[in-house]
This record gives structure tokens, C-alpha cells and sequence, in this order.
């Protein structure tokens, strides 16, 4: 299985291919689909005759009969290649973007794509391509990262740049590494070792030097600085979550997993929570939503700030997408975790 929201796609015992959309499912391929990925607002397959479909809104749309050779579900569009053609589908409307494409990253919501015919880095948003960097001497972008709806490059000069919100802004000059979230950009001046954060359009010198580590996520930023304390720089504001580096910490869209000696800990929403008094073996996170099975091998999950036991038996085919889990408990019984329910 594989979903998000309230969307889910799986493949029953009979090898027949399932969409799961607010609490119901529905069969669309009797026979073995070839692949399936789904995002929030879709789920795109190739079926057993190498068509290419999405199901969108309730409805299932052909988008290509044959040759196409990769796809890329995000919360809100399918990106994908026929042939040598890279194209969107957005809000129901495909749109081409490129020939022969030799560098394009995705998000949510944008797509980054050079053009090798017209030398420009261009960006796919809001249903507009848009060019951000031109390259008719040298290459546009010396490095590049995309994030959920904002992409972040450093240009021919080694300035950095940020398109976000169909503006560009232009940050410091010659970033030592810099990653992209949703709304933020981290970065390490490669000059002076500042570590900096661009949020909502501003910049916010957070710490004088470098850190040990850092991670982006969903509107913050998870860093261990040069002491060695765990910050998370969290909507504007900088939490102070030990005096020490944890034993491991994992960043995924709205949490922050990580091991405090022997507890097994989630930051969400401004908030620290301890999940268990040991480190689980096997744990998915995405969206605002931690999966694990415990020590008795059973599915518990961490949902929107409440803990939740999702079996009392063992369960296998685990997958955690957006806010929904599927499971597989017994032979031949699928279950699938959304919005605080089991179905």
C-alpha cells in the first residue's frame, strides 16, 4: 500500500489493484498493476497494459497509453516523463515542461527544470513557468534544492537564491551547504560559518557558528549546535530541547523523532512528547504521524499529540504516508489507519 490524507492504494490477495478515498474503496484494476504511487490529492499507476492513470478527485483520467518511463507523486501534483518529455499534471490539467530534460528537481507545489534549449532554470508554480536563472554562458545553477513550495539555488556568482512565493530572493554570498522544507531555507555562510534560517520571506541569524548538524522539516529547522545543544527552530521560534546531542534524531514534514537515552521521543508542534522508555527496532514517520511496533510487536502510532494501539496481534506490510498507515494483520485482512480511525 501506499497514501496520504485521506488517500490510500493497495493491492489486495487476489492481486487486485484498490483506491482508498475517505473511508471507502474502490476497485479500479481486476488485474496486477505494474506500479502505484499516491500523494494527497492523487494516486497515479501504470496497469497491467503499460497505461498510465490517475485517479483524481473521484475520477480516474488515461493520462499516457504507453512509454512512460518515470513518475512522482508530491501532496499536489504527478510529475513524470513520457518518452523525452517531462510533464505535470496539476489540479487536473497536464502541462508540458521540457524536452530532454537533464536537471529538475519537485515539491508539493513546484517543479525546478533547466532547459537546455533556452539556457534558463525555469520553475513550474501556480500553473506559470517562470525563469529564475539564466545560463547563456555558464550553467544557471552551481547547486540546487527543492522544497515542499520553494527552491533554493546558488547562481553562477555563488550568491543564493530563493524562489519562493513567485518572488526571488536573493541570500548571502557563497553558501557552504543549504536545505530546503517547506516556507525555510537553512544555511552555513561559507564566509563567516553563520548559521542562518530564511523564513516567511525573512532571514533570522540564528547561531554565530556553524552547527554539528542540521535538518529541515515543515515551517523548522532541527540543528545541534557548535556546544552540542538540540535546538529546533520551530514558526520563528528557537526551542531549546537538551544541553546535549541526542542519540540519533530524524526530521520528517511536522515531527522531530529522536532518542533521548533509552525514551523514544517526538517534538510536535512546539511540544515534546516521550512515546516509550526504549528505542523501538522498526519506526516510520511522515506528515504528523509516527509509526512504530513495539516491544510486544504490536502497531502503535503517535497521531496529532494522542498515542494510538493499532493492533494486538502481528502485523507486517507497515507503510506510513502522509497521515495514514496500512497494515496487514492475519492473511488476508488489510487495514488501513486514517484520521484517528481504523478501517
Amino acid at each position: 500500500m501506499s497514501f496520504t490524507q485521506n488517500l490510500a492504494s493497495f493491492i489486495d490477495y487476489r492481486d487486485y489493484f484498490y483506491i482508498f478515498d475517505n473511508g471507502s474503496a474502490q476497485q479500479l484494476e481486476h488485474q496486477p498493476v505494474k506500479s502505484y504511487k499516491t500523494g494527497k490529492k492523487c494516486a497515479a499507476y501504470i496497469n497491467n497494459l503499460g497505461r498510465f492513470k490517475v485517479y483524481f478527485n473521484g475520477e480516474l483520467i488515461e493520462l499516457e497509453k504507453h512509454n512512460v518511463i518515470e513518475y512522482f507523486t508530491t501532496d499536489n501534483l504527478v510529475v513524470y516523463k513520457v518518452d523525452n518529455e517531462l510533464n505535470v499534471f496539476d489540479n487536473g490539467i497536464v502541462k508540458s515542461l521540457v524536452y530532454f530534460p537533464e536537471l529538475y528537481g519537485f515539491g508539493d507545489s513546484v517543479v525546478a527544470f533547466y532547459d537546455k534549449v533556452s539556457k534558463y532554470l525555469n520553475v513550474y508554480y501556480n500553473g506559470r513557468i517562470i525563469p529564475i536563472g539564466e545560463g547563456l554562458v555558464d550553467f544557471p545553477a552551481k547547486s540546487m534544492r527543492v522544497g515542499d513550495n520553494l527552491v533554493a539555488f546558488k547562481d553562477k556568482t555563488d550568491y543564493l537564491k530563493i524562489f519562493y512565493h513567485g518572488k526571488i530572493f536573493e541570500s548571502i554570498y557563497f553558501p557552504q551547504v543549504f536545505k530546503t522544507g517547506r516556507n525555510v531555507v537553512a544555511y552555513i555562510d561559507g564566509t563567516s560559518s553563520e548559521f542562518g534560517i530564511f523564513y516567511n520571506g525573512d532571514v533570522f541569524e540564528t547561531e554565530p557558528f556553524k552547527p554539528i548538524s542540521f535538518e529541515v522539516g515543515n515551517e523548522m529547522v532541527v540543528y545541534v549546535d557548535y556546544s552540542g545543544s538540540f535546538k529546533v527552530f520551530h514558526e520563528g521560534e528557537v526551542f531549546s530541547i537538551s544541553s546535549f546531542e541526542p542519540d540519533f534524531y530524524l526530521v520528517r514534514d511536522d515531527i522531530v523523532l529522536f532518542g533521548d537515552g533509552n525514551f523514544f521521543k517526538v517534538f510536535f508542534n512546539g511540544e515534546v512528547f516521550t512515546l516509550e522508555n526504549y528505542i523501538p527496532i522498526k519506526y516510520y514517520i511522515d506528515n504528523d504521524l509516527v509509526a512504530y511496533i513495539d516491544q510486544f510487536g504490536f502497531l502503535r502510532c503517535f497521531y496529532q499529540g494522542e498515542n494510538h494501539k493499532l493492533s494486538d496481534e502481528k502485523v507486517s506490510n507497515v507503510v506510513v504516508a502522509g497521515n495514514t498507515i496500512s497494515y496487514k494483520q492475519g492473511l488476508n485482512t488489510n487495514k488501513v489507519f486514517s484520521n484517528g480511525k481504523i478501517y
